[in-house]
């Protein structure tokens, strides 16, 4: 395997630990505990450190070592608002640049999560979380803004252990499936107010949830 895919590889390894839990707020990452559990030597690791504290996932302090960062509520009301402004002018414009094999890609990302919500098993949330990120980076690609989706996917990681959280509330989980649906069939109406306004009370009831978790901690 290559020195880049070892990294990478870790990196994601490291990044899924975080999502989960399994790795807390806070809590020291320790190089020879994690090399050891993924069988992989330090360097690498090294280097997959570097990557997620980009993303904002771990803090690095000197003479300390690595650590789990945290997000405070200001953190959290930060990046939803981001969010908010984001994902609402990636609609807008993706409303009247859409093709018809835009519609056909939004619809199998769709068509997947609400696969993921009706199942009978224990819902993939990671895999609804992928797939929750790919459909509003699909806007950005379709309005043609690298820069805006640039900055929604750096977002993305910052929030994405706490939409974790959050989805593991089956009632969330269920009503942001129906909100993904209903913001594609208002921009298939060519309704760009309509799916703005949709994509603006859908990020704003999953703040209400990020605030109502965070206070029962």
């Amino acid at each position: 395997m290559k020195i880049k895919s070892i990294v990478d590889h870790t990196a994601k390894s490291l990044e899924e630990m975080i999502i989960k839990g399994k790795l807390k707020p806070g809590q020291k990452i320790k190089e020879q505990d994690i090399s050891g559990r993924l069988g992989i030597s330090r360097p690498p690791l090294r280097e997959a450190f570097k990557i997620l504290e980009a993303e904002g996932l771990i803090r690095r302090e000197p003479r300390r070592g690595v650590f789990v960062s945290e997000l405070t509520d200001t953190d959290v009301w930060e990046i939803y608002t981001l969010k908010l402004a984001l994902y609402g002018l990636a609609v807008t414009l993706a409303v009247d640049k859409m093709r018809p094999a835009d519609v056909e890609k939004l619809e199998k990302i769709v068509v997947q999560m609400e696969a993921i919500v009706a199942g009978h098993r224990e819902p993939d949330i990671i895999r609804y979380e992928e797939l929750n990120n790919l459909f509003h980076d699909a806007m950005a690609n379709i309005a043609g803004h690298g820069r805006l989706k640039k900055m929604q996917q750096s977002i993305n990681n910052q929030i994405q252990r706490i939409a974790f959280r959050s989805f593991a509330d089956k009632n969330h989980l269920q009503d942001s499936c129906k909100y993904h649906r209903r913001i594609l069939e208002a921009m298939k109406g060519k309704d760009r107010k309509g799916a703005e306004k949709l994509t603006r009370e859908h990020i704003l009831k999953g703040l209400a949830v990020q605030e109502r978790i965070m206070k029962g901690m």
